[in-house]
């Protein structure tokens, strides 16, 4: 069974009496006219640019300091990190990582090593 999570939305009337006219025909009900609505704009590949837009919009203004103060607890306790794990918990994309990489280098002493971040011991 497909994992789910509730929620509840609140739309015009206008939109309401639009998604009336389409029970029976989208959905049995309101809540699954809804469903279907929203799942067919996710999976329409037209939509795809417009997605990815918002996205990064909400990922490209990450507050250094921040990630700064992040990166520093990250390194205390490890030598060694996925890229995909470093990504997440600092909770920044990869183009911003390559943005600041050169900095946290010499700041840092990291090295990428493809998938990995590694803490350098050398100065």
């Amino acid at each position: 069974m497909t994992e789910t999570k509730r929620t509840t939305v609140t739309l015009s009337k206008t939109y309401m009496d639009l998604i009336d006219e389409l029970v029976g025909v989208f959905g049995r009900t309101q809540a699954a006219v809804i469903t279907n609505i929203v799942q067919h704009f996710f999976n329409n590949s037209n939509n795809f640019p417009l997605l990815e837009e918002l996205r990064s919009r909400k990922r490209k203004q990450p507050d250094i300091t921040n990630i700064e103060l992040k990166l520093q607890k990250l390194l205390k306790g490890t030598k060694t990190i996925k890229l995909s794990h470093f990504l997440e918990y600092l909770e920044i994309d990869r183009d911003f990582l390559f943005d600041q990489l050169e900095d946290w280098k010499k700041k840092f002493n990291l090295k990428l090593d493809y998938d990995k971040i590694i803490k350098s011991d050398e100065n």
